[in-house]
């Protein structure tokens, strides 16, 4: 659906920085499956028992602990029954572990809502093709910043939104608007032999936005002036 995947790749990094601060980031890899036991009952009655836990039984019971967190967090996190279907279809996966497996959930929403496969990345190019500058007078770098909220979106893929595919896209759809900025970049890189550095492509047409924004002010204050002069003059 149109907007998904923007949305989930927003609700991961907000996720993520909650389960940074809780302590439990580290379970929603896929290779804290080693850290785990293959069950998770009876850990909590262990000691209470009167057995003592080894160094592998503590380390085992802190990662049972983290995961338990993890999951609480996925459930309090989500609200759609999407969501929600795909957390209890983990619980019920493995009757030796009930608690279900953090990690594999995230997996499962990223294959949902952020697949990765060679469909992503047309619909990255075909997104980028309609980023434009919304009219001669929009700041590039609003545009650039759509750019790169699609960049973020797609980062997880195998195809990538490189930093060349990017200075192509806007050198297409700033030419008409920027011919000098574009025409000297390309000439300064050509004669270096590099290609044109994406970082210098925006400051360049952002100081070049600026100098355009100051002038075309001043033309509209110089003309207030012109018209405030002859109405004096008139009313006189």
């Amino acid at each position: 659906e149109s907007g998904q995947r923007e949305q989930f790749t927003d609700w991961m990094l907000e996720f993520k920085a909650v389960a940074g601060v809780k302590g439990v980031e580290q379970a929603l890899r896929s290779e804290f499956e080693k850290e785990l036991p293959s069950s998770d009952s009876g850990w909590e009655t262990y000691e209470s028992d009167g057995v003592t836990l080894d160094a592998d039984g503590k380390k085992h019971r802190k990662a049972l602990e983290m995961n338990a967190k993890a999951m609480h967090l996925l459930v309090a996190s989500v609200k759609g029954v999407t969501c929600r279907n795909i957390i209890n279809k983990e619980k019920q996966a493995d009757s030796n572990f009930i608690t279900g497996k953090a990690h594999k959930v995230i997996s499962e929403l990223e294959n949902r809502f952020s697949p990765n496969d060679r469909m992503a990345g047309t619909e990255m190019l075909m997104k980028l093709n309609k980023i434009r500058l919304k009219n001669a007078n929009e700041n590039p770098l609003q545009m650039i910043e759509r750019i790169e909220k699609l960049k973020i979106t797609y980062a997880s893929q195998s195809k990538k939104l490189t930093d060349e595919v990017i200075v192509d896209h806007i050198f297409n759809v700033c030419g008409k608007v920027y011919p000098e900025v574009l025409s000297q970049l390309d000439y300064a890189a050509k004669k270096a032999g590099t290609n044109v550095d994406y970082q210098d492509l925006i400051d360049e047409l952002h100081c070049s936005y600026r100098i355009r924004e100051t002038s075309r002010k001043k033309l509209d204050n110089d003309e207030e002036t012109e018209t405030d002069v002859a109405l004096l003059n008139v009313n006189f």
